[in-house]
């Protein structure tokens, strides 16, 4: 009998954010040292249609000053501190356009899941953009698409059917296997505590692959690995990496 071992990936969520401010490029840099296999990030569109990488659709958590992103220019969101809320010694650091994220990226070996911050009453080009960016620095290969918006992730389809795209959601229900199957998807992104043996299956016998998050605590880590879960979305890759070691040492004893 064959038996196959599923080597989950590490995917950094908005860098290695439990050590450095989030989506900056610190702890992307951290992440990759830490030798993740991958790094998550969140994009919204500024004003004048520049794609950033911050999770809310406001600036107010993460810097001083207040309001939507799409209400400022890239310029002037350039000039904010988005470091010391998270701790003084990072002030220095800035919000990161994608086009930064994507350069720095160009030369190391890791996935790029790009998630796209698009709410249902949004009338935006970011499909688009986005799109175009990635394709310009030839990461098409390397990243992935994700949205908890399908009419977002239909239109990258529909722009390139060879991207790689995934469902963003929070559980999981029947709905959502007929609906990854119609938007050919490559996986599935679920909340882990909503994740299970069971739920995993499901998912791998329409050939898609599961990602939970996020995932911090050793123990959770442990259950994923043996649910062959196939992707970990965690703010400590470092650890994870350390108990998937552990994880694969065990099994194959």
């Amino acid at each position: 009998m064959v038996v196959i071992i599923i080597i989950p990936l590490i995917i950094a969520h908005r860098g290695a954010s439990y050590y450095r401010p989030e989506n900056t490029m610190s702890a992307f840099q951290l992440a990759y040292d830490q030798h993740a296999d991958g790094i998550e990030t969140d994009i919204h569109l500024t004003k004048d249609q520049v794609p950033v990488l911050i999770h809310d659709k406001t600036i107010n958590r993460i810097t001083n000053e207040h309001g939507p992103v799409n209400e400022w220019n890239f310029k002037d969101l350039k000039q904010l501190d988005i470091g010391s809320w998270f701790n003084s010694e990072f002030k220095e650091e800035r919000i990161v356009a994608l086009e930064e994220l994507l350069q720095w990226a160009q030369a190391k070996d890791i996935l790029i899941n790009l998630e796209l911050k698009i709410h249902k009453s949004s009338h935006t080009q970011m499909e688009d953009i986005v799109y175009d960016q990635v394709k310009h620095y030839n990461l098409l290969d390397r990243v992935i698409f994700s949205s908890f918006n399908s009419l977002s992730i239909k239109k990258l389809m529909e722009i390139d059917p060879l991207t790689k795209r995934a469902l963003l959601t929070k559980r999981h229900n029947l709905k959502l296997i007929d609906l990854s199957k119609q938007l050919k998807t490559v996986g599935i992104h679920i909340k882990h505590q909503n994740t299970n043996q069971t739920i995993i299956n499901k998912y791998h016998h329409y050939q898609q692959y599961v990602g939970a998050y996020t995932i911090n605590h050793p123990q959770v880590m442990r259950r994923c690995f043996r649910s062959k879960c196939d992707m970990i979305i965690t703010d400590r890759p470092d650890l994870a990496i350390e108990k998937r070691q552990l994880y694969l040492k065990q099994i194959t004893q």
